[in-house]
């Protein structure tokens, strides 16, 4: 039996839908309860932790796998085995930002504006601390449990926090002066389960259905129609999972092509094709993008 532990709180929706959307969906008396389990590979036993709480709890050994932020993957120093990683946050298909702020009305523009001492509240203080040394700036990182905008100005002068939309950070004043970490989502196992043959190949397999289901929606699926004079710079311009198709219907001397692209890069791409001499260019959602690419 595979054990799984899944995000609790701001991460636990989207976790779920996504486990859905692959067909493994998750099974609780309750949507408050902290059991459940996936009819998958025998059963999957699932519990729900803090997103902080996750690496630890895989990394000795108490569960098979997990899914949690990169960020605190990074905090935590847990060894881990990342087994494949999805770029998205609550509300969109875009990774969060871990963010250096400062009052709006702060001088800096850089962490090497920030004088010797400054005071920095964050959740991430080992990422904090790194960062700065990095930086060549002393600090006194300020542990913060929440709401850490609430600590400026009276118990720090600057903080590294999570962002996705900024809006919160406006609300209180505040702007980013430099991002320290771009995170997404993580699925991470044990070392130990990841190595054990048996289990390695359900891990692997879980993996699979994940990053289909994710991948499916965010994607499109291009159809583009070229004149047979401009195939090779239209090819060019296609994106790298691309194929051909055929001739047109009634025009031989027309090409089809098709390729799979992110959403967000949708606009730029159609611009470089029309210039390349594409005649039209039709966009289609996917439902579920498979593919035969053996995750870690």
């Amino acid at each position: 039996m595979i054990s799984l532990a899944l995000p609790k709180g701001s991460l636990e929706r989207r976790a779920l839908r996504l486990f859905e959307a692959a067909g493994l969906d998750v099974r609780r008396s309750s949507e408050r309860s902290y059991r459940g389990t996936i009819d998958y590979a025998d059963t999957i036993r699932v519990a729900f932790y803090k997103p902080r709480e996750i690496p630890s709890v895989v990394g000795n050994g108490l569960f098979d796998l997990g899914l949690t932020g990169a960020d605190w993957v990074e905090e935590s120093g847990a060894l881990v085995e990342v087994v494949t990683s999805f770029d998205y946050s609550r509300h969109s298909e875009r990774p969060w930002r871990l963010v250096l702020a400062v009052p709006a009305d702060h001088p800096a523009t850089a962490v090497g504006d920030l004088d010797d001492g400054v005071r920095v509240a964050t959740e991430y203080p080992n990422i904090g601390r790194r960062f700065f040394q990095a930086a060549g700036r002393r600090a006194e990182v300020v542990v913060s449990y929440g709401a850490t905008e609430a600590k400026i100005p009276e118990l720090a002068d600057v903080m590294v926090d999570v962002v996705e939309t900024g809006a919160s950070l406006r609300q209180n004043n505040l702007r980013i002066i430099e991002t320290v970490r771009t995170c997404g989502a993580q699925l991470i196992a044990n070392p130990a389960a990841h190595a054990d043959e048996g289990r390695r190949g359900v891990i692997r397999n879980i993996a699979r259905l994940l990053q289909a289901a994710w991948a499916g929606p965010a994607h499109v699926l291009l159809t583009v129609r070229a004149p047979a004079e401009h195939l090779p710079e239209v090819t060019r311009a296609m994106p790298g999972r691309s194929w051909r198709t055929g001739p047109g219907l009634t025009d031989e001397s027309m090409v089809v092509l098709q390729g799979v692209l992110r959403r967000g890069d949708v606009p730029g791409t159609i611009d470089v094709l029309m210039s390349a001499g594409a005649v039209d260019v039709t966009e289609s959602d996917i439902g579920i993008l498979a593919s035969n690419t053996s995750p870690a």
